[in-house]
């Protein structure tokens, strides 16, 4: 492995977080909502929807199975 390269399942995991924040963006635009509103709806903080939008954290586990849930078409 060249040095600053990331390896194939680290790669995929960043590129799935990627997803996941732009799916919750395109979500929440869809339905007209502000963050604050959006946050209020998934039962989250305002800053956590941000951070997730932002890709700089994503939810995990049963967090992120419900999360997916609430905002699939």
């Amino acid at each position: 492995m060249a040095f600053g390269t990331l390896p194939e399942h680290v790669r995929h995991q960043r590129f799935a977080a990627g997803a996941f924040s732009r799916r919750l963006r395109a979500w929440r635009e869809r339905n007209n909502l502000s963050q604050s509103e959006a946050a209020l709806k998934l039962q989250i903080s305002k800053r956590t929807l941000q951070e997730w939008e932002q890709d700089r954290a994503a939810p995990r586990g049963f967090a992120r199975t419900a999360i997916e849930k609430a905002i699939r078409d």
